[in-house]
């Protein structure tokens, strides 16, 4: 089954660094509902968001929507009876994750820098999980990244345990090196029968 054309050169598109929105298919903005367009250089959704189960930084609202302009150009291609391949979604995934370690760069705080980098970390592994199960294909929603009532989702619990366990990790990676900085061994002489000798205590 053949690709369809113009969603194809919009995620290209999507993920580009100089995007052009005048390739977005002409009837994209009836199907989706919104008209892309151009934020601090990425081509977005501007009605976007992170929906993630955990709360992200600020810093990844436009990767966000960028990834929801991608995610809609795989369903207008879908709908239109011309889905395209795996390598679309991967394509989009991974601007995402790239866009968002960026994103954390610009923080001069080495601690708030290294707890977003995890959070990035969190939230691609959330879109990695659903994608796999999915096979790469047309985006659908998932029981397990849904919320029922006022509880979590699954995926919350999961995510939360990992970044947990990835936060608690870079902390104590972190507080070691400092540690080590502060005890770290001197050399003093001590006089013996003929010459010096260092010695660290």
């Amino acid at each position: 089954m053949p690709e369809n054309a113009a969603a194809r050169i919009g995620i290209v598109e999507s993920v580009a660094e100089q995007p052009n929105p005048g390739l977005i298919p002409d009837d994209f903005v009836n199907t989706a509902g919104y008209r892309p367009v151009v934020e601090a250089g990425m081509l977005v959704n501007p009605q976007g968001d992170c929906s993630s189960p955990v709360p992200l930084p600020a810093e990844f609202d436009l990767a966000c929507k960028s990834h929801d302009l991608g995610y809609d150009l795989l369903r207008y291609a879908a709908a239109h009876g011309q889905p395209l391949g795996p390598w679309a979604r991967q394509r989009v995934d991974a601007a995402l994750e790239q866009r968002m370690h960026a994103a954390c760069d610009g923080r001069a705080n080495p601690v708030s820098r290294a707890r977003c980098q995890v959070m990035a970390d969190i939230a691609t592994t959330a879109v990695d999980l659903n994608s796999i199960r999915q096979d790469y294909g047309n985006p659908i929603p998932e029981p397990f990244f849904e919320r029922t009532g006022d509880a979590p989702s699954p995926a919350a619990f999961t995510l939360s345990g990992i970044g947990l366990a990835i936060g608690s990790a870079t902390a104590a990676t972190i507080l070691i090196r400092r540690r080590a900085r502060r005890t770290m061994p001197t050399a003093k002489p001590v006089r013996g029968n003929s010459d010096f000798v260092a010695v660290a205590l």
